[in-house]
This record gives C-alpha cells, structure tokens and sequence, in this order.
C-alpha cells in the first residue's frame, strides 16, 4: 500500500513537471503564429492544402524548416494536414487571411513580432516601468508607436484587426435607440462606431482621434458609407473633448492607462457630459472565473506595454466615482474576448 502510493506521488510530480514544461515551450507557438502571418501562409493555402515545399519555394524560405514550424501551427489546430503531408487551414486557422472579417493576421504580425517587449515582464515586475520604456525611455507607449511609422502602421493595422473581434455581438448588446448624437472618444480607425451607426440609421456621430489616426478613420466612415453622418475630429482627451453628444463612448481606452490617467480622461468627458446623457465603456472585464482567460493575459500586455490594466467592476466602479460618475450597469456581452459595456451617468 505505502509503496503504490509513494509511485503514485511520483508519478503526479513528474505529470506536473512535464506539464509546466510544456507551458514554458508554448513560448513558441506565438513565434510560429507570427511566422506564418508574416509569410502570408493562411493566404496562400486559403483555396486548397499545399506542401511546405510549395509554400517555401512561393515565400523564399527554406523548406524543411518551414516544414517543422507549420507541423508546430497543426498540432496546435492551426493547421492540419492530409495524406500526402500538405498543409490546409482549419476554422481555427482561418482568421490568419488577410482580407476576412475576422482577421487577426496584423496582430499577430505586431505582438509575436516584438520580441523584445515580451521579454521584459520580470524588468516590468521589478522596476513597476512598462518594457517600452525600460526598451526606449519613452514613458508615453504612443509617442513609442508614432515616432517609427512603420511600427505605428501595424499599431494601427492590428488595432483594427483585433477590434472584428472585440466587437463580436457588442452592439446588439445594448439598445442604442434614443441616442441622437454619439461620439467616439480615442475611436481609432472607427470600427465600433461605423457598426454602431449602420444600425441605427438616424443617429449622428462624431470620432475624436490623434491626428495620426483621422486618415484611417475617414477611410472606414467612407467605406462604411456614413461620412455624411459621421464627424471626424482630431485632438487630445488629456486636454479636451468634442461638445455636444448626448452619449459618449470610449473603447478599449481606459484599459491603456494606470488609474491617476483614467480618471483624468474620465474627467474630461464627465465635463462636456449632458445632464442626462449617458458614458459607455467598452472594456474587457475581469470576471471572477479562476481559469485562464483573456483578459487575466490582456493584463499582462498592459504590464509590458502601456502601464494601464483590466479591470473588475468594481474597480470600474471606483474609477467612475473618482471622476464624477456613477456606474450604473456592466453588460456582458457574446464578445470572445470579454467585452463589457460599462454603463454610466454624472452624478
């Protein structure tokens, strides 16, 4: 009895350190993401399975390594393969194309490829400073991405990509009905606002951006069909906002920034708010689930790039309260990755 026991522990301690191994390799399953959207793989085996001697002879690359990063890409359901070891996408695998809805191409090319961001979480742990400013002395992570504009277009570029999935369901979450006048607070490239506005056909919207991102906001209002509805602004929150809306949206903005910040922006809006009108935040929420989950890992890269974090309610709560605000609702929406729309009014 004691010594089938004694192998049973034995046995558990090995399981337990093999797994933790396994953890600590999966450090290269984002490497091997980033290599396939980087060479265009899910683009070139979108309409049919080819030979990683087929796709290395198209992107240059030598085959038989190639080979072994996409065996990688299979294992892991990115991927799989056929009988004659020709490589196809799965549903998984299928948002690594470029032109789909759903893309996540771009943010794999910028998060898997900066390496020597992620690289820095125990210097971030250590020194309480964001790895782009232990990398760069920047301590604002924009000025980081706007000072290279190649860097800042697949900033831009991924922010858009992640947003088609951030924003799955989002806006059927709430009824946008009586808002006459919306405006999109550091709105990006406005993805959100563009599908908040094509349904509901009679409102009006205003996106508020840094300059270096009003280009690419015209372009999707004009894509979308909606420029004669839609006002493009550009400006600074820390300093003002755009007057006039009934309800004000920020999306994925308050997550960027460490409380003092926060509540400085919230402020801003809070001063140009109507009396009745309405905040919306759309942030991903921590919930009290103990698994792993997005956002528990988006709060990590707030770690390593922006000093900001993702937060619970209740401490989206304090926020509002600390700006003037009360939080009325967090609606939990279909989002995959989390979404909340986090509702409030002025005090």
């Amino acid at each position: 009895m004691g010594s089938a026991f004694k192998h049973r522990k034995r046995q558990r301690k090995s399981n337990s350190a093999g797994r933790l191994l396994e953890l600590i390799a999966m450090r290269h399953v984002p490497q091997a993401l980033h290599v396939a959207a980087v060479l265009g793989i899910a683009d070139l085996i979108s309409k049919g399975a080819k030979s990683s001697a087929e796709l290395a002879q198209t992107t240059g690359t030598d085959g038989e390594i190639l080979h072994r990063v996409l065996r990688t890409l299979a294992a892991a359901g990115v991927l799989a393969t056929d009988e004659k070891e020709r490589f196809r996408l799965t549903a998984l695998g299928r948002p690594l194309r470029s032109e789909v809805g759903d893309s996540v191409r771009a943010a794999s090319i910028l998060f898997s490829g900066e390496s020597e961001l992620e690289g820095r979480l125990l210097d971030c742990v250590r020194t309480g400073k964001t790895a782009i400013e232990l990398l760069s002395g920047e301590t604002n992570w924009i000025d980081y991405y706007q000072k290279d504009p190649a860097r800042s277009a697949v900033f831009n570029a991924a922010m858009t990509a992640l947003s088609n999935a951030h924003y799955a369901g989002v806006v059927e979450s709430y009824n946008f009905r009586s808002v006459r006048k919306l405006v999109d607070v550091g709105g990006g490239h406005g993805r959100l606002l563009s599908m908040i506005l094509t349904a509901y056909p009679k409102m009006r919207g205003v996106l508020f951006e840094l300059p270096h991102a009003i280009e690419g906001a015209r372009k999707t209002l004009d894509a979308a069909g909606l420029s004669d509805r839609c006002e493009v602004v550009s400006g600074d929150f820390f300093h003002s906002v755009p007057e006039g809306g009934d309800t004000y949206m920020l999306s994925r903005v308050i997550h960027d920034w460490a409380d003092d910040n926060a509540t400085a922006i919230l402020k801003i809006v809070r001063g140009v708010l109507p009396a009745k009108g309405r905040l919306l935040l759309f942030e991903t929420m921590i919930r009290s689930e103990k698994r792993l989950s997005y956002p528990l890992l988006s709060d990590l890269n707030m770690v390593i790039r922006t000093g900001g974090r993702e937060r619970t309610e209740a401490e989206y709560r304090a926020l509002y309260k600390a700006a003037g605000l009360k939080m009325i609702r967090a609606i939990r929406t279909p989002s995959p990755t989390g979404m909340s729309i986090i509702e409030g009014k002025p005090v």
